[in-house]
């Protein structure tokens, strides 16, 4: 027993050290933190919530095909280039109708049968671009990335160094410490570490897969890029090849694929990109994609996202973890909860930190 009690005394500066900088790290990183996880709540049901105030819950036709897309895509191109759009997203099941999205970022939804544009509660859509670019990067641009960047490796050492602080009074666990409301100031840190401990795990994956994210976006990709195979197209053509007849090469390299984003033909880029969702798989836009010279009809095909290598396959799997988005409703649900709850422990662990330097004070009343 002596022998334990010296062993644990020994490591009381250490833990004394790992909570000062748990404590102080947790403030670097906690306004970022607060920003992301409230706009990443909103951005979970995002797709729901423009079915519901936009599109007015527009459904994809049973009948609807690749062939009505492909009959479609001349006439939204035509719109889309009237426009300056850049982009091009095919209806899918979960997005029933077209999207053309311009250099800034902004978007145009039209009917699948008359593609007339929508204009019901265009705010929404406003209020979404505004969100996406908050939660993505802190409205800043590579500046932003880079805090986001910091802030996701600052949390995952957080949330490590949490787990070992509570650890050695884990047997003091109580899940009515986990319910936000009511609380007491002066047990606010007891709802910090309980609901920390309990989120632990959905936390681990929205904090590395955004962490991925943001260095693939920042430092370089974590794995190299696999070669394209060329494939040379025989048949003359006097003329660039429409939006229309592009799409139905690529289609014949992919039969069993749905078309997720096309980009067409715009200045140096002198070619159609046409990216593919394969069945069963999570990712919502597909990882494989097909690039069609109008000109000559020669066509440039990344491997099938199901044939990569099992690294890579894991790296694509990086955004539907984070998002939610391709995977189910349950699981898009805790995400929402790990939003949430990175929410409360940021708002905890400042609460716990201003009670502990004197700032506010309780005087045993519950928080109304």
């Amino acid at each position: 027993m002596s022998r334990l009690l010296s062993h644990f005394e020994s490591m009381k500066p250490a833990v004394f050290r790992l909570r000062f900088w748990h404590r102080y790290l947790g403030l670097v990183a906690i306004l970022p933190l607060l920003l992301v996880s409230l706009s990443g709540m909103l951005l979970v049901y995002k797709k729901p919530l423009i079915q519901l105030l936009v599109t007015q819950q527009a459904e994809l036709p049973k009948e609807y095909s690749l062939a009505h897309i492909a009959k479609q895509l001349d006439d939204i191109a035509q719109l889309a280039q009237t426009q300056g759009a850049v982009r091009i997203k095919a209806p899918n099941r979960q997005e029933p109708y077209w999207t053309i999205t311009d250099s800034e970022q902004s978007h145009q939804l039209f009917a699948i049968d008359t593609l007339a544009p929508y204009q019901t509660n265009l705010w929404l859509l406003k209020t979404l671009e505004f969100v996406h670019h908050l939660h993505t990067e802190l409205l800043l641009n590579k500046t932003g990335q880079t805090i986001l960047l910091i802030s996701a490796i600052l949390s995952l050492l957080l949330l490590i160094a949490g787990i070992w602080l509570w650890w050695p009074g884990r047997r003091g666990f109580r899940w009515r410490f986990i319910k936000p409301w009511p609380i007491k100031l002066k047990m606010v840190l007891q709802f910090h570490r309980h609901s920390g401990i309990v989120a632990a795990p959905i936390l681990a994956i929205i904090l590395l897969t955004a962490t991925i994210m943001m260095w693939q976006k920042q430092i370089a990709p974590l794995l190299p890029t696999l070669p394209s195979h060329t494939i040379a197209q025989t048949e003359a053509s006097t003329q660039p090849l429409s939006a229309k007849q592009a799409m139905r090469l690529a289609q014949s390299q992919l039969p069993d694929s749905w078309p997720t984003y096309i980009r067409l033909p715009e200045g140096e880029n002198d070619t159609y990109r046409f990216r593919y969702r394969l069945p069963g798989e999570w990712h919502p836009n597909g990882r494989t994609s097909v690039n069609v010279d109008p000109h000559t009809g020669k066509m440039e095909l990344t491997q099938r996202a199901d044939q990569l290598p099992w690294q890579y396959q894991l790296i694509n799997q990086i955004y539907p973890l984070h998002s939610g988005y391709g995977i189910n409703g349950l699981y898009q649900l805790l995400i929402l909860l790990g939003g949430w709850s990175l929410a409360w422990i940021s708002l905890t662990g400042l609460l716990s930190y201003l009670k502990q330097e004197g700032w506010l004070t309780s005087n045993n009343r519950q928080l109304k």
